[in-house]
């Protein structure tokens, strides 16, 4: 008897575990080999044409080894390169996250009417790049944009926005800042929404003032969140491409050429695959270096 209800216990077992590892099976496995084939696969192809001498449309491709990431390490366009993408993500980022930080605690409070103000906000993030560009260039425009305009009837000279390497890149940082503030501003609301109002509360009765709550209250609070605009923002901004190609080229005098701008014109222009699969390495051990250290520098904080 005993033998005879073991028995049925340890096949319903064995039948619940063949189960899931049926279960496990069927959603791991297309999920493994789409990300072989999509991600890691092109990865380590990417890395293979690093170390040749890759030209497209060439038949034999010739073994160099790390070559072209010292090629590109010599070359001080290359050096220029990597110190306007540092600018542009560090001076994007840092300018977004205060705007929008700011934003959304001007927000947050209004009950009446805050939808339509987060949809005006976020609007230009639905916009198409190409859309904002093409208005910006006329804002950015010498003799008839509206930006010198309003700078002439406040008797200030015009400013060449796009066509002087030292307003160029803060052009571009100054429009891309406008064109991504909604998305970072929503993500702060969330944020602010999950503070409690009892802290608030608490603080009002012991008298602090409202730049008192903000500082004490809501941005230590919101230091995971911050954390994570920042660690995001870098990233991103190690990434500009349309709006740097769209606006200017990469010009003036190479005032606005970045990383991805640069890949694509070694790859697509020029067709050397080998010296631009070397950049694209380059520029993710800096991605992948800059978010290392601002987690944990954020962490230290954190436990601080």
């Amino acid at each position: 008897m005993a033998a005879s209800k073991v028995m049925p216990r340890k096949a319903h077992r064995s039948s619940v575990r063949g189960g899931e590892f049926r279960f496990i099976a069927t959603v791991l496995v297309p999920t493994t080999i789409f990300y072989v084939l999509f991600r890691l696969y092109p990865l380590a192809y990417a890395f293979y044409m690093s170390l040749h001498d890759w030209k497209l449309l060439r038949v034999q491709q010739t073994f160099v080894g790390l070559k072209n990431y010292q090629t590109i390490l010599n070359d001080p366009l290359f050096i220029k390169v990597v110190g306007n993408t540092f600018y542009f993500a560090i001076a994007a980022t840092v300018l977004g996250t205060i705007v929008a930080l700011y934003l959304a605690i001007l927000i947050n409070p209004i009950e009446r009417g805050s939808t339509v103000l987060r949809l005006l906000y976020f609007l230009p993030v639905m916009t198409s790049t190409i859309a904002i560009a093409t208005v910006w260039l006329w804002l950015y425009q010498t003799r008839f944009g509206l930006f010198n305009a309003l700078l002439t009837m406040i008797g200030l000279p015009r400013i060449p926005w796009l066509q002087s390497p030292d307003w160029a890149m803060p052009s571009i940082i100054l429009m891309s800042v406008w064109a991504g503030v909604g998305f970072t501003m929503i993500i702060f609301l969330a944020g602010l929404r999950g503070i409690p109002r009892s802290f608030y509360e608490a603080a009002e009765i012991d008298g602090a003032t409202t730049l008192q709550q903000v500082r004490y209250i809501t941005i230590p609070l919101l230091a995971p969140v911050t954390a994570f605009v920042v660690v995001t923002g870098l990233i991103g901004g190690f990434n500009v491409f349309q709006q740097v190609f769209l606006m200017t080229r990469g010009g003036p005098l190479d005032s606005t050429r970045t990383l991805a701008l640069h890949i694509y014109d070694y790859a697509f222009l020029r067709l050397f695959m080998g010296t631009a699969a070397s950049m694209a390495f380059v520029m993710f051990a800096l991605v992948i270096a800059m978010t290392f250290v601002q987690l944990r520098i954020q962490r230290t904080e954190w436990e601080f």
